[in-house]
C-alpha cells in the first residue's frame, strides 16, 4: 500500500499534478464563500449542488495525471453530477444516496492522492502549501456530504434549533448549508452547539472528524517544518 502511494506521489510530481491544486482550492473556496455572500447580496442562496459539482470537476482534473485513476475519477464525477441534476427534477431518496456515495468516493480518493503527494514531497513549495490546504478543506467537505447521506439513512441524525434536519429536492440549499457549517465547526473544534448529532453514529463521526482535523494540522505543520529545516541544511 505504501509503495503504491509513493508511486502515485512520484508520478504526481513528474506529471506536474500539483499545479492543478490551485483550481481545486479555488472551487473549495467558492463553495464556502458563495453561499453566505450570495445570500447577503442577492437575498438568495446559490445552489449548493452546482457548487459541489464544480468541486467534483476540479477533483477529476487533479486526478488526470494517471490514466486509470482518471478514468475511475471521471466515471464517479460524471455519475455524481448526473445524480445532482436528476435530484433537481426528481425528489427520489435513492438518487440522492447514490449521488452522495459517488461524491464521497471521488472526494475521498482525491484527498488520499493529495495527502500521498504531500507526505512524499521533498521540499516546501507553493504547491505543497496549496495542496495541504486542499486536503484540510476536502476533509471538511467529505464529512459534510457524509452527514447529508446520514440524514437520508438515519432520520433525526442531526438536530438544529430543536428540529430535525430534513433533506429534500425543494430544500437542498438549507440542509446542505447547515451540515456544511456543522462539519467545519466540528473539524476546527469550535463546537458552538447550535447543531448537534441526534444519534450514536452521528456523534462518533463528529468525534472522528474533530480528531482528524487536529491531528492533520499538527502533522502537516510538523511536516512543513521538517522539510524547510532539511532544505535549509542542504543549502
Amino acid at each position: 500500500m505504501m509503495s503504491w502511494l509513493r508511486t502515485l506521489a512520484n508520478r504526481d510530481d513528474q506529471e506536474g499534478a500539483p499545479g492543478r491544486y490551485g483550481f481545486l482550492l479555488g472551487s473549495l473556496v467558492v463553495l464556502l464563500v458563495a453561499l453566505p455572500i450570495g445570500q447577503m447580496l442577492s437575498g438568495s442562496t446559490p445552489s449548493f449542488p452546482i457548487l459541489l459539482a464544480l468541486v467534483l470537476m476540479a477533483s477529476v482534473l487533479v486526478n488526470s495525471h494517471q490514466r486509470w485513476i482518471f478514468v475511475v475519477a471521471t466515471l464517479a464525477g460524471l455519475g455524481a453530477i448526473a445524480g445532482i441534476i436528476g435530484a433537481e427534477f426528481h425528489d427520489a431518496v435513492w438518487i440522492r444516496i447514490v449521488t452522495d456515495l459517488l461524491s464521497l468516493g471521488l472526494l475521498g480518493s482525491t484527498t488520499l492522492v493529495l495527502l500521498s503527494t504531500l507526505v512524499h514531497a521533498n521540499e516546501v513549495s507553493q504547491d505543497t502549501i496549496v495542496g495541504g490546504i486542499c486536503v484540510y478543506l476536502l476533509v471538511g467537505l467529505f464529512f459534510a456530504v457524509t452527514f447529508m447521506l446520514m440524514t437520508e439513512l438515519y432520520p433525526g441524525a442531526f438536530i438544529a434549533d430543536g428540529e430535525t434536519i430534513v433533506r429534500s429536492a425543494t430544500d437542498s440549499n438549507t440542509s446542505a448549508t447547515k451540515l456544511l457549517y456543522f462539519s467545519f465547526v466540528t473539524l476546527t473544534t469550535l463546537g458552538y452547539g447550535d447543531i448537534t448529532p441526534g444519534g450514536d453514529m452521528g456523534r462518533m463521526l463528529s468525534v472522528a472528524e474533530a480528531l482528524i482535523g487536529q491531528l492533520y494540522l499538527t502533522i502537516f505543520v510538523a511536516r512543513l517544518v521538517a522539510l524547510y529545516v532539511g532544505h535549509a541544511r542542504k543549502s
